[in-house]
This record gives structure tokens, sequence and C-alpha cells, in this order.
């Protein structure tokens, strides 16, 4: 399919219902103010924590009731107004994309991927604006609080990849990489369950029933498009070469992610891994790169960042994969790329043309895995598509593109927009649930095999 004007839409986009009826309405209506109520809590917590300036306090204070302007905004069905310049890079190109495309959109006219993305990219405006909270992490703590809570989790699944990764390198038949990409590829699907945009009062003891559904694999049968055979076919051609990851959520997600870059490095399908963080705090607990970092030096020195319960093999299992991955990344086998197209208005439709910069570089890589809901979400525009739209006609121009890398999709379904469904299947789960599309418990793995077709 080519690409489409923004406002121009080849099917209709996601919109909140009038009548409350739809995911998106419930998210507008409910879930994401609950978000930025817990956003404005816990800086009021971090405002308190302060003793060592009274202007940072004061400054916190006048940050707090911009948090809670903008949410006024929200819930009462205000324009979406322009940004103002905050030093990020992109605000002329936010604004330009908002005067041309959505100049009279109001939060409960706009479409879903219009002002959910804008109203992240408005709360970090907030703090980059400011003098003395420009480089806080409004998201931090929790980010960084459910991984600890689940580090004897996080150990195993180290082991048992360290382990996997070991008996590859002693067999390195096809069937016993194959069999391992599968197990390394849908630990990284389903590790896309643990986002706390979609789940932001998650528990611990949830967070780690799902962990133990995503090492045991009994998640898999609820792959309702499963294109991983057909990614090996590529995978396994690749030697040494180059594989990109787009990254999504931090703590047990990153890990996933980052166990797949080792496996990929070690057996030698990749010589090098290019991780795409975002630059800017972004949906609850997306990657940036102190969050790459972070979670490298916690598995590093577990006790530093109060892990407990670990055992003297548990921490030596985090300790060298730990010292391992510093290792990699100081040799540039990896690299982190944190582009701004990735938090920019712009679906990934035009990357060819808005974000050429970020595309010459993904055309770059053999492979590029888009991991999670957003991405997702992007790649196909966030429409009410068919389901049974072939996902190679819904990405459009990037699919295309003569250039084009294999492109691989990773997505547990949290939003009411999918393709690649076959239409029995679709009608199958909607007698069992109404809301498989959006309950982050459904998952695909799609590709387009670009120029490797």
């Amino acid at each position: 399919m080519e690409s489409f004007a923004p406002n121009n839409t080849p099917f209709p986009p996601l919109i909140a219902a009038k009548d409350g009826s739809n995911f998106t309405y419930a998210s507008l209506h409910d879930r994401v103010p609950h978000i930025l109520t817990d956003v404005i809590n816990d800086f009021y917590a971090a405002i308190q924590s302060r003793t060592d300036s009274d202007e940072a306090v004061a400054e916190g204070k006048q940050l707090t009731s911009a948090l809670s302007r903008l949410k006024h905004e929200m819930v009462t069905d205000k324009l979406l107004t322009p940004l103002e310049e905050d030093g990020v890079g992109d605000t002329a190109k936010w604004n330009s994309w908002l005067a041309k495309y959505f100049p009279q959109a109001t939060w409960y006219s706009a479409p879903f991927l219009v002002w959910e993305p804008y109203l992240y990219r408005r709360i970090a405006m907030i703090f980059k604006r400011s003098q003395y909270w420009n480089t806080y992490d409004f998201f931090a703590s929790r980010k960084k609080n459910t991984f600890i809570a689940s580090m004897v989790a996080v150990a195993k699944l180290c082991a048992r990849v360290d382990k996997l990764t070991r008996e590859c390198l002693e067999d390195p038949s096809t069937t016993k990489l194959h069999l391992a990409f599968i197990e390394m590829l849908q630990a990284s699907l389903w590790g896309n369950q643990t986002d706390l945009s979609m789940f932001p009062d998650l528990s611990n003891e949830r967070l780690k029933e799902m962990q133990a559904q995503i090492s045991s694999g009994e998640n898999n049968s609820k792959i309702v498009s499963n294109d991983t055979d057909k990614i090996w076919s590529i995978v396994s051609r690749i030697s040494k070469g180059r594989v990109d990851i787009v990254l999504d959520n931090s703590g047990f997600e990153l890990l996933q992610d980052v166990l797949l870059a080792h496996w990929l490095v070690s057996v030698g399908i990749a010589r090098q891994i290019v991780f795409h963080p975002k630059r800017i705090p972004w949906y609850v607990s997306d990657v940036t790169n102190q969050d790459f970092y972070w979670l490298i030096n916690a598995l590093q020195d577990p006790q530093s960042v109060g892990a407990s319960g670990l055992s003297s093999s548990d921490e030596a299992v985090l300790k060298s994969l730990g010292n391992q991955w510093s290792s990699l990344l100081a040799s540039n086998v990896w690299v982190l790329k944190d582009e701004l197209f990735w938090t920019g208005p712009y679906g990934y439709h035009y990357l060819p043309s808005e974000g050429s910069d970020t595309w010459m570089e993904l055309v770059n890589a053999d492979c590029v895995i888009f991991k999670g809901d957003l991405n997702y979400r992007k790649l196909i525009y966030d429409l009410q598509w068919p389901v049974s739209t072939p996902f190679i006609d819904a990405i459009g121009p990037i699919a295309t593109d003569p250039n084009a890398p294999a492109v691989v999709s990773l997505r547990t379904a949290k939003c009411d927009t999918i393709v690649g469904v076959d239409p029995q299947r679709a009608r199958e789960l909607f007698a069992l649930r109404k809301d498989w599309m959006y309950s982050g418990e459904y998952g695909v793995i799609q590709l387009s095999p670009g120029r490797w077709n």
C-alpha cells in the first residue's frame, strides 16, 4: 500500500467513541489520566525529598501545576496546543505536523495515535523547559522497582539462556539453532506483556506470574499470527551481519531483548546489534539510554540496586553476563542509537520521507526487530484495518523500498488494531473474549522480508 496523509487514511483511525464503548475511550477517560495522576504524585514525593535547593522545590511546584493543567486539558477535551521550545530538537516538526494535519483537534476528536504520543511529548516538554528538573525521568522509579522485585526470576532466565547458548556452541547444528531461535524470539515477544503504560498497577505477584508463563512457553498457543519460520529462513542466512532492535519497555522486556542479542552474537549470526532506545522518557516504561546502562550495572552488581533473595549461583550468572555485555558495549559490538524520530509525531510509513536519516540507518541492518505495541501501531498506523490485511500491505513504503531490511514485529496486542490474522481465527477469538485485541494476552510475530524477498 502506498503512503497516505496522516489525516486522510485508507481506513478510519481509532477515535474515542462518544458512547464510551471502545478501548480508545477507556484509555483517554480512565487509564491515561490515572498514569498522569501517578506522575504528579510521584513527582510530588520527589520534590519533598529535595532538601538541597529551595529553588528546585519552588520550581517543582510550578511543574506540578503545569502537569495538573495538562490533565485538565485532557479530561475537558481542549484543543491540542503547540509545543513550546524545550531544546529536545523536534518541536518545530511536532508543531508543523499539528498545524498541517490536525489544526483543530481536541483530545476526544483526535486519533488515538495523535493524542497519546502528544501527551507524553507534552509531559517531557514540561520537564525539559525547567532549570532544576530537566534531566528528571518521571518514570524511573517505577521502571527500576519492578525489575529489582523480579531479580530472582531474572537470574533464572539468565541462567537458562546462558545454558542454551553454550549448548548451541557445543552443537551448532541447524536444527539446534532453529529451536533455540524459536525459544528466544518467543521469549522476547512475551516480555512485552510487562508494560507499565498498559498495566500501571502491575503487582509484583502478577509480574512474577507473567514471567513464569513466559519462561514456561505456555503463552505460545496465543500467538495469533506467527511468521517465526519465515523469519528463521532469513536469519539463518545471516552470518556476522547486523541486527537492529527498536526497543519498547525497560526492565524485564529489555532483559529479554538483550538476551536475544546475546544469543545472536554468541552463535555468530550477528557481528553487531544496534539498539534503538528513546531519547526522552516515554510511555511510562520505554527504554532510555540511562535505563539500558542501569540494567547492565544492576546485573554486574545486584546488591547495589537492593536485590534480595539471590543465591550465590544466581549472582554469579548475573555478574558474568553483565560483565560480558559491558564489554560488548565498550567494543561497539552493541551500539545504542536514540534517534528523535521514535518520539516524533509521524508513523513509520513516513520513515523514508520524514525520518530519512533514521531510515538510512536502518537499511544498514540485515534485519530490524520492532518491539511492542506502540511500535506495531506506528508500523501499521493504528487504523481499523480488516484483520486479514497482510502485514506487508499495512506497513507500506518500508516494505516496498528496494533497500528495506527484513522487518520483524514482536507485539503483544494492547490496542484494538491488528493485521495478518486469519478471519476464522479472529471470529473464534471474538467469540471467546471481546477484548482479545487489547487484553495483552495475545501476540503476533510478523515479517516483511524486504530485500530478502
